[in-house]
């Protein structure tokens, strides 16, 4: 008997008109969709990593670019997740990073698990459905201990960002037809072998394991697919996973509301869409993820458009440190930074030496400067750096402001070429470190999507300097060169 060929996720078996089946199978060649970031746009990577003694927690997962019910409720989730497994340990959660393979990289890549040291926790992601404004993201989460293994959750979330509803695979399902539902996956099993013909694979499951069992639900635009686990592998690794197709049709009559409208977006196959966000307008718990802060001085310049586009592009938060008399001739720059979410802060009115101005001087310039920026962009600078980082006991009672200084300092202004700057950038950055560059340097400029891409590399979200201190900086008058550590 010649070998059935593994249908794809359209339910085709690889002719050329395809048929749809119209029974439930079980089929051990069938591989789960994973979108790439060209097929679900917008999707934002998110990496919570973890080193401690006979510890490590890998946490990844992705949520819609911007604010919204489906990214929040990802984020309290895998948040206390990764929080428990080290209070689990005896050990306080402190993010790291050059821990986790790949770093934050992009949304649900695949990446190589980390190397165990003792106890691992690992959370994985994949992108299953993106269609219209509706994503499904698939959630794997998986404990180590030395070599043995031990899946903890499979679990398939769904989102309409349209609307802000979601829910798991379970939630497909229209409450007291989870029987019927079942009904069908042991058909399919049974009619391929994967159970004996007269036996109810799913007799003893309770309810909470009817639960967990249809929560791992993936929809395609034909099947509704269930792995489900059967006898456990050769290695002893876990229990192999049985990917059933149901034909959607079959599921017709059980299907939630919410059920038929993530199948119905689906099967419509309309190229996935949400609404743009700003660059800067991703939550972030700097006490959740290991953050960095990129900063640019002297601006706005000519070149701050192109770096605001790059921004956007990277989805990369940032902080400017304005000069007053620059806001005066391009306030409509300014103006843009807020609009993309960028935090805004003084940087005097025309870069004095602050320790060789009498005070009246020194709060003309931070005063002017304030204003500017408040009548350009209506928001109220809360911060200052000093240029050159030049400040004083004396200084400091004077500005009214917490001072904000730098631990990477790239050098950009001695224009030493883009790779040096990104170099500098990266190599030297630690969790809560902020790093100094310019907006008024091409170079600089050039630099800024290795910058980016090499510190979320090295495992390294990025954050506003308020966002480091959870919004709240340090107050007036005292002078910080990092986040918390």
């Amino acid at each position: 008997m010649s070998a059935r060929p593994s249908t794809g996720a359209s339910g085709s078996a690889g002719a050329s008109t395809p048929t749809v089946p119209s029974r439930p199978r079980a089929d051990l060649g069938y591989r789960l969709p994973r979108l790439g970031p060209g097929e679900a746009p917008g999707m934002v990577a998110r990496l919570a990593a973890m080193a401690a003694p006979d510890l490590s927690v890998v946490v990844r997962w992705a949520t819609p670019a911007g604010v919204t019910a489906f990214g929040d409720a990802l984020d309290a989730r895998f948040a206390d997740l990764a929080r428990g497994a080290a209070a689990a340990h005896g050990v306080p959660w402190s993010p790291g990073v050059d821990i986790a393979p790949g770093g934050v990289g992009s949304a649900c890549a695949q990446h190589p698990l980390t190397e165990p040291t003792g106890v691992s926790l690992t959370v994985a992601c994949q992108i299953v459905a993106a269609a219209g404004s509706v994503v499904g993201e698939r959630l794997i989460v998986l404990r180590r201990d030395g070599t043995a293994a031990a899946p903890l959750e499979r679990t398939v979330w769904y989102a309409d960002v349209a609307t802000g509803e979601i829910g798991d695979g379970s939630s497909l399902y229209r409450p007291g037809a989870e029987q019927r539902v079942l009904r069908l996956l042991a058909e399919g099993l049974r009619a391929d072998g994967f159970a004996p013909a007269t036996s109810d694979p799913f007799a003893a499951l309770a309810p909470e394991a009817v639960h967990t069992l249809l929560a791992d639900t993936v929809v395609t635009a034909d099947d509704f697919v269930v792995q489900v686990p059967l006898d456990p592998t050769p290695n002893g690794l876990g229990r192999r996973l049985v990917p059933v197709l149901v034909p959607a049709r079959l599921l017709t009559p059980f299907l939630s509301p919410f059920g038929a409208a993530v199948h119905g977006v689906v099967a419509g196959g309309a190229p996935f869409r949400i609404a743009d966000a700003p660059a800067a307008a991703d939550p972030i718990d700097c006490t959740l993820v290991a953050c960095a802060s990129i900063t640019f001085d002297d601006g706005p310049t000519s070149m701050t458009d192109e770096l605001i586009g790059l921004l956007h592009e990277w989805r990369a938060p940032a902080t400017f440190y304005l000069q007053g008399m620059n806001v005066e001739r391009r306030p409509e720059v300014a103006a843009e930074l807020v609009a993309e979410g960028h935090e805004l802060g003084n940087h005097t009115w025309n870069h004095p030496q602050l320790t060789k101005l009498p005070d009246p001087e020194v709060r003309s310039q931070v005063r002017r400067t304030q204003a500017a920026i408040s009548a350009a962009t209506g928001v109220t600078a809360r911060s200052l750096r000093p240029p050159y980082g030049d400040v004083d006991k004396r200084v400091r009672g004077v500005v009214g402001l917490p001072l904000v200084v730098w631990d990477v300092d790239t050098l950009d202004w001695t224009d030493p070429g883009p790779d040096a700057v990104a170099e500098r950038a990266v190599g030297q950055s630690s969790r809560g470190s902020i790093v100094l560059m310019h907006d008024t340097h091409s170079q600089t400029i050039a630099a800024v999507p290795d910058v980016v891409d090499g510190l979320r590399d090295r495992g390294l979200t990025l954050a506003t300097v308020s966002d480091q201190f959870g919004g709240a900086l340090p107050p007036a008058g005292q002078t910080v060169s990092h986040g918390p550590r």
